[in-house]
């Protein structure tokens, strides 16, 4: 199973392993950013937004791994059920 993540994402340990840790350290400050605006609405404006766009543009959006694509059909739907 580990490998055929990899395999599937078709990225090296070390290629995925980078992005896991930055994607998880954006996220991370795009939860922080997203509470202190919440307490103080002048201080990061569109911060959290940002990284979570920016995240899916680049990196989910064309990915190769097909349960992505599923994810992202199914998100779209949820929303047009709302």
């Amino acid at each position: 199973m580990f490998r055929e993540h990899l395999k599937i994402s078709k990225v090296t340990y070390l290629q995925h392993l980078v992005w896991a840790v930055t994607a998880g350290v954006r996220l991370i400050y795009a939860g922080l950013a997203s509470i202190i605006h919440g307490l103080i609405p002048s201080l990061f404006d569109g911060s959290a937004p940002k990284q979570v766009i920016d995240i899916y543009h680049n990196h989910l959006e064309d990915h190769p791994n097909p349960k992505y694509k599923d994810m992202i059909g199914k998100a779209k739907q949820n929303k047009r059920t709302l």
